[in-house]
């Protein structure tokens, strides 16, 4: 059951969302600028770089700080693998074949101690520069979509709620102010069938 507890408290921070005091718009701009920052590799600086964003171009804090728990230990491969290899296919660099075999070489020389360990570090960093490029493009592209997409449905969810949600409260004080106006039936004084 801890799935539909979390599919609760989603629903339940999606209702607070349309209801906060601000415009559409600034809501879907927090919401897409969590959206793509939480699909960049920048994991302990994610929800720090949401309040940054979200201030500097004043859009809604609470929409984007929950957007960075999009990359968690769960989906944090498959994302950054899915940014990999947008970017390789953009800039180049290793293959995810070849960094594997490279890492693997490189981890098989360091149980070994046939390298010693300040080559192994240079190692280590030089792949992790050559995988950069890719992850950062990658990361970036899809970051992009992924915010305007978010923006987008968010902005269209919370002006049809919201009007649907006008429309609901019109209703209801129109048949509000109409119901002691039927209440109070005039009084024509005594019938004539009563005499």
């Amino acid at each position: 059951m801890p799935f539909r507890s979390g599919l609760r408290k989603a629903e339940g921070w999606f209702v607070h969302l349309l209801h906060l005091d601000d415009t559409a718009h600034q809501i879907a701009m927090g919401a897409a600028i969590g959206v793509f920052i939480a699909l960049t590799p920048t994991i302990g600086f994610q929800m720090l770089l949401v309040l940054l964003a979200t201030s500097a171009v004043r859009a809604n804090k609470v929409a984007g700080l929950p957007m960075p728990w999009i990359t968690n230990p769960v989906t944090i491969l498959p994302i950054f693998s899915l940014n990999y290899v947008v970017g390789h296919a953009l800039v180049g660099g290793p293959g995810p074949q070849q960094f594997i075999k490279r890492l693997t070489t490189l981890m098989e020389q360091a149980a070994a101690h046939d390298l010693p360990w300040l080559d192994w570090l240079k190692g280590w960093w030089h792949l992790m520069i050559d995988m950069a490029a890719p992850l950062w493009v990658g990361s970036l592209i899809v970051g992009v979509a992924a915010g305007l997409v978010a923006y987008g449905i968010m902005y269209y969810l919370i002006t049809v709620y919201r009007r649907h949600h006008r429309r609901r409260l019109a209703l209801a004080q129109a048949e509000a102010a109409a119901a002691p106006a039927s209440d109070e039936a005039p009084d024509n004084g005594p019938s004539d069938e009563a005499a």
